[in-house]
């Protein structure tokens, strides 16, 4: 990467109440933290990062052909990512081996754990072939480090004859991989989008296969048996505690869109997803509105939108975080999505277009339908939209487990860090204190002129961008419970899709 050097002094993380960034000029802008570059390859992908709580371990896929050199440096150019004391600089990797280039799951490790993995370095957890970039997909790896769920459409322990999309669990201490799902059929729609509690033990996903007669499988109430006949998608976890694999929503209709990317909190009690489906009564459990008192509801006639829902494990009881009807830009499966829960079911964020809904004028401004970013609060009972912004986008809000900080990516300007609207990740903190004046609320952004809100000035705001604009072709960042840590792609200016790691104290 003969760019690396340079690309890096460009990168800029403004953090404080006012900066402009423009092509070699900077103004009032704090230069540090500085994100670290961590992959550094001469062509392919490297995409879907996941990060450890302590910022110490990533891991993503990759489709990088020049492996075959144990290093992913092959062109011996360097990289940014420095470390004491560790030579050479560039991340190696002691068992890399994909000659046909489909994608595979890797895992970086900031400090040494012996000779064997060696600090800055790369290990291959999954070996396999063909299949493509898509081969094995989804990396999420385990706060605590001990486990990467991953979904995959190859045979790892010799259950996947037929090749559709399963779901799987690697150790990388050992490489054993486990597979959790089995089933026939579905191809790239029968198991999705995992996501593992902070000590591993429990796994969401969605999946359009019927786990009917599946030994120990039930719905949500624990005793009644999996029942998914008209092959839609439903929500499902497995408790490895257990051994249990449960059927969380039952639904019908709307294909694989119906209920999808599920996230489960922490401790693993609560599970947040979107849905496009009604559920009045779901599983012998209850249901209701944020409110507490009003049922649910999402029937009509046509395309429902996506709504975001939240279970609660100890209680078999469901609620509608939010209730849309279709208007203007409100309509569709997109219509609320990208939901992103913290520890305890505390905090849920997401995106959505039904900002004229959920808060209504003058409290969202323009109300131009655009996408914003939402955080409930599940104790207060409370829906704040805390991005507002005139026109633009603001996509993949993602909490941290902790709950105190969001990260997204935006076009907006917001406290004029993006004169040029470029694509840029933003870093928030979610609420601020009393202090000066009195002033307590919620970490909101506003950049729309119509809104009647007023920004604090005590907004802590950290914004990742580089000349020309940042770009996440997937969309996908990792964050650490405490919010200290993030890591994310990007190929601007680099050429080849890498991954990226911020510490926003450094």
């Amino acid at each position: 990467m003969k760019v690396q050097r340079s690309f890096a002094r460009r990168l800029t993380i403004a953090a404080g109440i006012a900066a402009v960034v423009t092509a070699g000029t900077a103004l009032a802008v704090s230069l540090s933290p500085a994100p670290k570059l961590v992959t550094n390859t001469t062509g392919g992908k490297n995409q879907n990062p996941t990060i450890d709580k302590s910022g110490k371990l990533i891991a993503f896929t990759s489709n990088a052909t020049d492996l075959g050199a144990s290093t992913f440096d092959a062109d011996g150019s360097g990289n940014d990512f420095r470390l004491p004391l560790v030579s050479p600089p560039q991340p190696s990797c002691v068992n890399c081996s994909n000659a046909d280039g489909n994608g595979e799951i890797f895992l970086w490790r900031l400090k040494g754990k012996g000779d064997a993995e060696p600090a800055n370095s790369m290990k291959q957890l999954t070996f396999t072939t063909g299949g493509g970039f898509e081969a094995n997909q989804a990396p999420d790896l385990a706060q605590k480090g001990r486990y990467v769920a991953f979904a995959s459409d190859r045979d790892h322990t010799g259950g996947n004859a037929d090749g559709n999309r399963e779901i799987f669990v690697v150790e990388p201490a050992t490489g054993a991989i486990t597979q959790i799902t089995s089933s026939t059929s579905g191809g790239s729609n029968a198991n999705r989008a995992p996501n593992l509690s902070d000590d591993g033990s429990v796994l969401v996903f969605d999946s359009t296969r019927d786990y009917n007669g599946v030994a120990g499988c039930t719905l949500a109430d624990g005793t009644t048996a999996c029942d998914n006949a008209d092959g839609n998608a439903e929500i499902m976890l497995w408790d490895a505690k257990l051994a249990k694999l449960f059927q969380v929503t039952v639904t019908t209709g709307d294909g694989a869109a119906a209920n999808v990317r599920p996230r489960v909190s922490g401790e693993g009690l609560f599970v947040a997803f979107q849905t496009t489906r009604d559920f009045a009564l779901p599983a012998s459990g209850t249901c209701t509105l944020l409110d507490g008192v009003s049922p649910c509801g999402n029937a009509g006639a046509g395309v429902q939108n996506g709504e975001v829902m939240l279970w609660d494990r100890n209680l078999n009881a469901f609620t509608q975080l939010t209730d849309t009807t279709t208007a203007g830009g409100c309509s569709g499966a997109g219509a609320n999505e990208r939901v992103e829960i913290s520890k305890r079911g505390k905090f849920v964020t997401f995106q959505s277009t039904c900002e004229a809904q959920l808060n209504p004028a003058p409290g969202c401004g323009s109300c131009d339908g655009n996408d914003e970013a939402f955080v409930v609060d599940l104790k207060a009972r409370r829906m704040t939209q805390i991005t507002i912004s005139d026109g633009g986008f603001n996509r993949v809000p993602r909490i941290a487990g902790g709950g105190g900080w969001i990260v997204m990516e935006s076009n907006a300007d917001y406290r004029h860090l993006n004169a040029s609207h470029a694509k840029v990740l933003y870093v928030i903190k979610r609420s601020t204190k009393p202090g000066t004046g009195g002033y307590s609320g919620p970490g909101q952004v506003l950049e729309d002129p119509a809104s009647a809100l007023v920004q604090s000035p005590k907004t802590k705001l950290i914004v990742v961008n580089l000349v020309g604009g940042f770009n996440s072709s997937v969309e996908a960042f990792g964050v650490s419970t405490g919010g200290r840590f993030f890591t994310f792609d990007n190929n601007k200016a680099v050429g080849n899709q890498e991954v990226w790691l911020l510490d926003r104290n450094r």
